[in-house]
């Protein structure tokens, strides 16, 4: 019942402040909830992951569908400064976010904690909510830094 409330509180939050996206996901948890029909729940939890990353490479590699792209061009400026750049913060924050995602289904703390900065920045600042995990690898970062 908890997690029911918290989604609607949620969903209303969102579309109130015009985020349909993030309202429609939490009410379709909210359905997800209430019918616990275990099948389904299983099947979402295991793949949603997967297909939203899925989907946004989709969206990364659109451009390249795209006749006004020159990709010749855009691979002779990877040994610019700023493409190297690019390069490395990719690599970098990739490898942060794998970090996250361990860290997300062990520590339900960093869970809830990252997940309410993400809510708050997409709420309030048109954040995006990709920085969830990466903000969870950061804290899995920090947490083989510190000495116990």
């Amino acid at each position: 019942m908890q997690a029911i409330i918290a989604l609607l509180l949620i969903a209303g939050v969102s579309a109130v402040l015009k985020d349909y996206m993030l309202a429609s996901a939490a009410l379709l948890l909210v359905g997800v909830c209430l019918v616990r029909y275990a099948p389904v729940t299983a099947m979402l939890q295991k793949h949603s992951f997967h297909v939203g990353i899925f989907f946004l490479m989709v969206f990364l590699l659109f451009p390249l569908t795209n006749s006004k792209v020159d990709i010749l061009g855009t691979v002779k400026q990877l040994i610019t400064p700023l493409g190297i750049f690019a390069i490395l913060m990719g690599f970098a924050i990739s490898y942060i976010g794998g970090k996250g995602v361990g860290v997300l289904s062990t520590q339900p703390v960093v869970l809830f904690g990252v997940l309410l900065g993400t809510l708050v920045a997409v709420l309030l600042v048109k954040g995006l909510p990709a920085g969830l995990i990466i903000a969870a690898g950061m804290v899995a970062l920090i947490q083989l830094a510190t000495p116990s």
